[in-house]
């Protein structure tokens, strides 16, 4: 059997619990190499999922034996300099969001992903989901007409994280994850980076629209990074945008993933909630469509599984759909690039 080759960069908390399970269930994957920067951690992750390679550097894990493609899910400063070291050896590669944490560095990305002509996916769990397809095929489709204004929110149970404190739902998980990822500024830490990187993912994949002014207020968190997003947007298509997302949800009930796109023929209602998901297009002249949405329990809207699926079939010469690529990633870098920049300077900011 042909097996696609896989290594990991960065075998931390959420590589543990899903990305490194999810491969090792695939009998067409071979777990080449991984680093993690903890050596006495190495062993132990060789034995437990079977790597013939572990190392703290993760050069000679990309170097010890010729890969297919990689998992990088290093904490969010890394992310740039991992993830171009892998291309420019010329593998695909899935990269945990954010995919870069400036403008810069994630054009250079996407500039290096067309020259080399291999793939790049960020797992955006939502993106994958049938949902989210069928909206962006009416969007397309133009059953919504010209898009006027996208109205969007995002809220998770993570205060906690952004305040420094080790996640309560990882106390039987592996590792933890790191707090500094999420709650050190200097280290690209907040709700943008972590949260709403997913909802800009999700909306660019359903509309296509291109992102030029950014405005955002935000609540800090004691150290330093935003708790909450209220985001205004113009695109160049015209249409406006209104974005907020909040990490102050109680632990259990697991948050929301709400979208509303509304054009001059009809709107979209795209909700991702415990026990409320609705799929529903309303359009001007009095159609009513409605998806069949399961009733969730937080998890099943959100898939880990499929993005990595995709790697392992691009990696194969599988048929795939990356509803994560490059072009995505490069618009949701751009605005909350922005929108740092608009927190900082508390004025309209350029993308």
């Amino acid at each position: 059997m042909n097996k696609a080759k896989i290594g990991v960069i960065g075998a931390g908390w959420w590589a543990t619990e899903y990305h490194i399970p999810h491969l090792k269930e695939r009998e067409d994957v071979e777990l080449t190499s991984v680093c993690k920067i903890e050596e006495n951690e190495l062993d132990f992750l060789k034995n437990k999922f079977g790597f013939k390679y572990a190392s703290t550097d993760y050069l000679e894990a990309l170097d010890f034996e010729k890969l297919d493609g990689v998992v990088i899910a290093t904490p969010h400063f890394a992310h740039y300099e991992n993830t171009k070291a892998a291309l420019d050896r010329g593998y695909h590669v899935a990269v945990e969001k954010p995919m870069t944490t400036n403008t810069k560095d994630a054009q250079a990305i996407y500039d290096l992903v067309k020259e080399k002509k291999v793939e790049l996916l960020t797992p955006y769990g939502f993106n994958w989901n049938p949902l989210m397809a069928k909206a962006e095929k009416y969007v397309e489709d133009g059953l919504l007409g010209k898009i006027q204004h996208v109205d969007t929110s995002f809220s998770s149970s993570l205060v906690d994280l952004f305040q420094g404190v080790a996640l309560s739902e990882s106390n039987e998980h592996t590792f933890k994850p790191l707090a500094s990822t999420w709650s050190d500024p200097s280290k690209a830490g907040g709700y943008g980076w972590g949260q709403l990187s997913h909802m800009f993912a999700g909306v660019y994949k359903i509309t296509k629209l291109t992102p030029q002014k950014v405005f955002c207020m935000s609540v800090p968190s004691p150290t330093g990074v935003d708790y909450t997003d209220a985001i205004s947007l113009r695109f160049e298509e015209g249409a406006t945008g209104a974005f907020s997302g909040s990490s102050f949800v109680p632990k259990g009930y697991g948050g929301g993933y709400n979208i509303r796109v509304h054009g001059d023929k009809g709107s979209l209602f795209l909700d991702f909630e415990i026990n409320r998901e609705r799929f529903l297009i309303r359009t001007m002249d009095g159609q009513e469509i409605k998806e069949d949405a399961e009733v969730g329990s937080g998890t099943h809207s959100y898939t880990t599984q499929k993005p990595i699926n995709t790697l392992v079939d691009i990696c194969l010469g599988k048929d795939y759909t990356n509803h994560g690529d490059v072009s995505i990633n490069l618009k949701m870098v751009k605005t909350l690039d922005a929108a740092y920049r608009s927190m900082k300077s508390e004025k309209l900011e350029m993308v």
